[in-house]
């Protein structure tokens, strides 16, 4: 996996990485932003025209004349008692010339753990203005990140056009934990991500995009929405593969607030989650404003959330352009959201330029503190984050090791998945004191990373150099030390006052996460145990080399809950059954932080 740089986040703590150009932050896309804010929304969904002239096939996206791609979703009736429904989806794009067997359209296959619909996709057919033309798919080699492409039999003359059937359907995922992006059924609609269902032009050529609705097939008083804007959606010359990082939904979605406007804050969700998601999406809407002037966003772009159910990493959550999609299960509560929420929506101003380690160190060390500080949350609920990240990263085997080597083995083993975050967010706490202590309390990483926000909008370079020129401005050579420390690997341990005076650092002792066997044996679509650790907690409970196993449990917040029991479920000799167990070892000594009740209250935000 290279350059990994983006996110998503797991029930309680974040976990991910993946390549920027599928989750780019704010900075990363600042010039597109601009162009975006000033999209036109297409009010009119022309369902009845549309209606009478459908076939069951899914009509072809009109060729325009201004150099314009149009993608035209169709979404059909979908089932969510049976968890199967499908999308329509038409493309047109100007192709002409590009000859027989030149790269023309592709889909990634899996992407970040995560299958898409590519090797699943129906009714197939494309055409030009010679006639019928026969695409040939062909696979890239598997990898942890691979795609589908598509090429012409023959050179396209004029407009390329094609449609296909995308099937929507609500098993959980062969492969275990990813990013909540998939195509899924909610109610009576959908939602996923754009590189989930759509093939894509691989040319880097700038298009205006047309993206266009059309809702005949559901019922009555269904609406649609993406990370653009609501309904039919004109978006200036720009890349196609921004479409790959767009969020879509369509059906009979609850909204808040119920007017929904062009700019500004706006949540859509499908179906009846078990909380009522309007006072959470309030809460939502009042930290988006206080960290867009924290952060100095002086305008007011479209910014949307989308909440969706999650059968296997229920709380997790993704950034995408311009939004955010968060998950729920039955036994979520709106107050175990706010983590997420809080967390992606830093991403919306941060970069990730520098490395994993900075964007998500970034988000991890504001998720609490930012909500806090704005008296969204109270002080308990700072520590008990502040705790919970300290808690898998000093229990963590693997905490040493060092930054270079997580891309490659990402998703060999959650606790080299979640080193980015748990590590990242302890050294910029540590950086954050430093620098206050350096400046007698007139500075502090604030500064800095506005200072890099303020860099990207101005197209100035946000990499590790850039970051490191600042720090060793404000905080010296020892700031430097701490930093190529942290990233050979090195222990991040803040001093007991750096989080301020109310917390003093203690210690406690826990049982260390260990699943009991190679954690590769739960890469792939086959997931057979193997190296099962004698005397394990795994071995006690039943487990055996070559048993067949699923899961349906997000491993990083499994590592994170000392309390929390792993079920696999098992195939061996044509049996199947479950096994639980709770995946602790030894006992270590960690650090945790304290409240020093001798201080009040007023003095503890910093």
């Amino acid at each position: 996996m290279t350059d990994a740089a983006c996110h998503y986040y797991a029930k309680s703590r974040p976990i991910g990485a993946f390549s920027e150009n599928f989750f780019p932050s704010k900075a990363a896309i600042e010039e597109e932003m601009k162009r975006e804010e000033i999209s036109v929304p297409i009010p009119n969904l022309r369902l009845a025209a549309i209606a009478a002239l459908i076939a069951l096939s899914p009509p072809a996206a009109a060729a325009r004349d201004d150099g314009a791609m149009t993608v035209t979703i169709r979404p059909g009736p979908m089932d969510e008692a049976a968890g199967k429904g499908f999308v329509d989806v038409s493309l047109a794009l100007p192709a002409d010339g590009t000859p027989a067997g030149a790269p023309l359209l592709a889909m990634p296959v899996v992407l970040a753990n995560t299958e898409s619909a590519a090797r699943t996709l129906t009714a197939i057919e494309a055409s030009d203005a010679a006639g019928p033309l026969d695409l040939v798919a062909k696979d890239d080699p598997e990898a942890l990140v691979f795609h589908r492409h598509w090429t012409a039999s023959r050179a396209v003359v004029g407009t390329l056009h094609v449609r296909y059937r995308a099937p929507v359907d609500n098993t959980p995922p062969r492969r275990g934990s990813g990013p909540p992006i998939m195509l899924r059924i909610d109610g009576d609609g959908f939602s996923g991500a754009g590189n989930m269902f759509l093939m894509l032009p691989e040319a880097k050529t700038p298009y205006p995009i047309a993206i266009d609705w059309d809702l005949s097939q559901m019922a009555p008083g269904a609406t649609a929405t993406s990370s653009y804007g609501e309904g039919d959606v004109a978006l200036p010359a720009g890349p196609a593969d921004r479409l790959a990082r767009t969020v879509f939904m369509a059906g009979h979605m609850s909204r808040e607030p119920a007017a929904v406007t062009g700019k500004g804050f706006s949540a859509a969700w499908l179906g009846q989650p078990p909380f009522d998601p309007h006072p959470l999406m309030q809460w939502t809407h009042r930290l988006h404003g206080w960290m867009a002037r924290f952060f100095e966003d002086g305008g007011e772009p479209p910014y949307r959330v989308f909440l969706r159910f999650n059968p296997i990493n229920a709380g997790g959550g993704t950034a995408l352009i311009n939004s955010f999609l968060t998950t729920y299960n039955a036994a979520t509560t709106a107050d175990s959201v706010k983590g997420t929420l809080a967390h992606e929506m830093v991403h919306t101003w941060t970069s990730n330029g520098p490395g994993q380690w900075y964007g998500e160190g970034i988000a991890v060390h504001y998720q609490a503190l930012l909500p806090w500080r704005a008296g969204l949350i109270g002080t308990q609920a700072f520590l008990d984050d502040l705790n919970e990240t300290a808690s898998r990263y000093y229990s963590n085997a693997l905490n040493d090791v060092p930054n270079d080597q997580i891309a490659p083995r990402f998703w060999e083993d959650t606790r080299i998945r979640t080193l980015p975050y748990d590590r990242g967010g302890l050294y910029f706490a540590i950086i954050d004191a430093r620098i206050r202590k350096a400046s007698g309390g007139k500075r502090s990483l604030d500064d800095l990373v506005r200072t890099m926000i303020g860099r990207a909008r101005a197209g100035q370079p946000v990499d590790e150099a850039a970051w490191l020129g600042l720090l060793a401005a404000e905080a010296g050579p020892e700031a430097l030390a701490l930093h190529k420390s942290m990233m050979e690997g090195g222990l991040m341990l803040p001093e007991s006052g750096d989080f301020g005076p109310c917390f003093a650092r203690t210690t406690k002792t826990i049982p260390r996460f260990e699943l009991g066997f190679d954690p590769r044996s739960l890469v792939g679509d086959v997931k057979t145990i193997k190296g099962l650790v004698p005397g394990s907690a795994a071995e006690r409970a039943g487990l055996r080399n070559g048993d067949v196993v699923t899961y349906r449990q997000a491993l990083d917040a499994l590592q994170g809950d000392v309390r929390a029991e792993l079920t696999l479920f098992v195939t061996r000799d044509g049996r199947e059954f479950k096994i639980s167990y709770l995946p602790r070892g030894e006992e270590v000594e960690i650090y945790q932080w304290a409240r020093v009740e001798a201080i009040p209250e007023t003095m503890c935000k910093y």
